[in-house]
């Protein structure tokens, strides 16, 4: 047994030493590949990390085009600084987004794209006034049938320019996950006339583009025009996509000729923006293309709201009998009052009550206009007959608009906010006068500017001035802008009353048969004094009887109204424009008068609270008038506001646009357009103004627009790039 356990000696050692040598050769490289695995791990957690920050990036970007003011810029420029221009298609803009993902720092670049192919690419400039002159514009939305699109070309065209535009292309970019139905366009279906054209079909910044190619066509030769002035002509196709639903992106342009030297030659949708956005964080770069839908505005837009004031300045003195169709008083001036409201107190539809403004809110612009009627007769006594006088300064025929303005002065006003009194002359006036049974085109200088109307005397005349008192100073050494401001904000007065009348002493009295019966003019030589914003009704010295002609006073109105443009945070900014192009309607010329509206463009309607609205000032309302037929249409659809204001009898010298709804011989009205008066992405409209018995003037007219513009945001081509 000895010998046995003598012959075994070492045998441990032999086998610790195997396994050292062993474990030696085995250990070193598995210690290097558990290392490799370690640094392997980190860069992928790093890249995976850098992604996430990166894709945040993207998202952040993101987050600023879907949610930016597509007139302001507001949050890209809150980014990519003051100096962003979403009409510069060729340079990069870039900022630093600190992403709390992973604490990477991530490089943001954004990059207009360029939609339409036509080359080249316009400067920035070109861009703009392409845009904003809106003299050819073209847009594109769902029809209601089914998987159908529209493209809608509307061309403002001047005398003689309609058929000298050409069309050369007409070209449309769908999103992806949509395509083109072969053979659907209107264009495929037209063999044999001009317009024929089958389009080329390509792949086209991610997603799908389609071009028909032309002849250099006419565009008055299209097909399903619209209407004729503007030439309003559309396009309709089929696209294919996932079943009940449509491309929230089509794009559209059109390239044109023969109307180069007017500035036109090709435009776009510009309401569908591409942004390229390139996210690098480390050496993770994530490249993708973003785009809004929000819906375009025009240059004439005001994105605000409105709240408008005024009042009368004439009335009837009699109640009964035939002189309550006469207004013999003059007012020195009046006066009308704007409130603050409280923000809970607003409905959901958005509508604030008439003669309110919300509190908080902003003041972009103020507007005061005013108008009446001018005659230039005065009576006289000859024995024991009486006649008519001539003021020959105050004669239509016999003198210029700008004669007229100056001799009568009604270029002038007194105004004053809360009693802070002074003299305004207008910026913006006209004047329009009278030959018999004739209606003179309406003339608008920019020179001197009172408009000028007609009614039923011959040689009277009719005017409406213009002056923006936005920056006036006021009370307070402060503007109207800011006075109104103060007043609306919570700690403020709450009220701001405004008042307007005549710059010349005029008495505030009926006219009676004194033997001085020029006094309102000073003009006659005889020694009166005062210059009126309008001529009243009065009777001869004897008060018999007011004239040979028994409807000349019939007519006589003075009156004004303020517009008051402002901004609410709680309220959706409705799309506003101003037409102030005065328009006389006669009932002796003609029973309606159509006066076009255009150069807007109607928004989708996304809810039922995005209600149309219109309102409007107009002189010589028919209150104790005999005749009551005067009726307001918008594309055929008539006005009203039963109690106020009747279908047949809009125009009646009540104003549901005031607080205070009696104005004698004014009408400020607003209304809510009937459903479907104007219909989405409409770029006109006809207003009927129609009479039997009555004359009276459309001074200015304010259509608004409510509707929630962003629909969301896509993000196409999302590509990652690992550096």
């Amino acid at each position: 047994m000895k010998g046995l356990a003598k012959g075994q000696k070492g045998q441990a050692l032999i086998a610790a030493l195997i396994v050292l040598v062993v474990g030696s050769l085995i250990l070193s490289p598995l210690l290097g590949l558990m290392g490799t695995g370690t640094k392997s791990g980190q860069v992928t957690d790093r890249k995976v990390h850098e992604t996430y920050a990166a894709d945040a990036g993207v998202e952040d970007a993101m987050w600023h085009i879907r949610n930016n003011d597509i007139e302001k810029d507001d949050l890209l420029r809150e980014v990519l600084g003051a100096g962003y221009n979403h009409y510069d298609y060729s340079s990069d803009y870039s900022y630093t987004y600190n992403s709390s993902v992973n604490d990477k720092d991530v490089a943001v670049n954004i990059t207009n794209v360029w939609m339409p192919m036509i080359t080249p690419t316009p400067d920035a400039a070109t861009a703009r006034q392409i845009i904003e002159g809106a003299k050819l514009m073209i847009v594109g939305y769902p029809s209601s049938n089914t998987s159908t699109y529209v493209i809608k070309i509307t061309y403002n065209w001047t005398t003689g320019q309609k058929d000298s535009l050409k069309v050369k292309t007409i070209g449309i970019w769908i999103s992806p996950g949509f395509g083109y139905v072969s053979g659907s366009s209107d264009f495929e279906k037209a063999s044999g006339k001009p317009y024929y054209s089958v389009p080329v079909v390509s792949p086209y910044k991610g997603g799908t583009a389609v071009v028909w190619n032309f002849s250099s066509v006419a565009l008055s030769s299209f097909p399903n025009k619209a209407s004729d002035s503007p030439l309003v002509v559309t396009v309709t196709f089929k696209y294919t996509g996932p079943e009940g639903q449509i491309p929230e992106l089509v794009s559209s342009w059109i390239d044109t000729t023969g109307m180069e030297s007017s500035g036109i030659t090709y435009t776009w949708d510009d309401s569908i923006r591409l942004y390229k956005i390139v996210s690098q964080a480390g050496t993770v770069q994530i490249e993708a293309y973003g785009a809004p839908s929000k819906f375009r505005k025009l240059k004439s837009t005001i994105s605000s709201d409105y709240a408008v004031a005024g009042n009368t300045l004439m009335k009837a003195t009699a109640t009964s009998g035939g002189d309550r169709y006469y207004r013999d008083t003059l007012y020195a001036e009046s006066n009308s009052t704007i409130t603050r409201t409280s923000l809970q107190s607003i409905p959901p539809s958005g509508i604030v009550p008439a003669g309110y403004i919300p509190e908080e809110a902003t003041i972009d612009k103020v507007y005061l206009y005013w108008s009446g009627w001018i005659d230039y007769h005065y009576w006289y006594k000859s024995g024991y007959n009486y006649y008519w006088g001539e003021i020959p300064a105050l004669k239509y025929s016999s003198n210029t608009k700008e004669q007229l303005i100056a001799n009568s002065k009604v270029g002038q006003v007194k105004f004053n906010v809360d009693s802070a009194t002074q003299t305004i002359t207008a910026n913006i006036s006209g004047v329009h006068g009278e030959e018999p049974y004739v209606v003179p085109d309406v003339q608008v200088t920019q020179a001197s500017d009172c408009k000028y109307g007609s009614p039923t005397a011959p040689d009277s005349w009719e005017y409406s001035c213009f002056k923006d008192i936005t920056n006036l100073v006021v009370s307070g050494n402060v503007t109207v802008q800011q006075y109104i401001e103060n007043a609306m904000k919570t700690a403020g007065s709450g009220t701001v009353t405004f008042t307007t009348g005549h710059a010349d002493a005029v008495r505030n009295q009926r006219r009676t048969g004194t033997g001085n019966d020029t006094y309102y003019f000073n003009l006659s030589g005889d020694g009166s004094t005062g210059y009126p914003l309008a001529t009243p009704a009065h009777k001869t010295p004897n008060d018999s009887h007011y004239d040979t002609d028994y409807s000349r006073y019939q007519w006589s109105y003075a009156g004004w109204s303020l517009i008051i443009f402002y901004k609410s945070p709680a309220l959706i900014q409705r799309q506003l424009y101003l037409y102030d192009n005065m328009t006389v309607v006669k009932y002796q010329v003609f029973d309606d008068v159509p006066v076009a509206i255009g150069n807007f463009l109607a928004p989708p309607v996304i809810s039922e609270n995005d209600k149309s609205h219109i309102t409007y000032f107009v002189g010589e309302g028919d209150y104790e008038y005999l005749y009551t037929d005067s009726k307001v249409k918008v594309n055929s659809n008539s006005l009203s506001d039963p109690p106020v204001n009747n279908a047949t009898d809009v125009l009646n010298s009540y104003s549901s646009g005031l607080p205070v709804t009696r104005t004698d011989g004014v009408d400020i009205d607003t209304f809510v357009l009937p459903q479907g008066c104007i219909l989405p992405y409409a770029t006109s409209a006809t207003l009927t103004l129609h009479t039997t018995e009555e004359t009276y003037t459309l001074v200015y007219l304010v259509l608004s627009f409510r509707s929630e513009l962003t629909t969301g945001g896509v993000i196409t081509n999302y590509q990652i790039k690992v550096n």
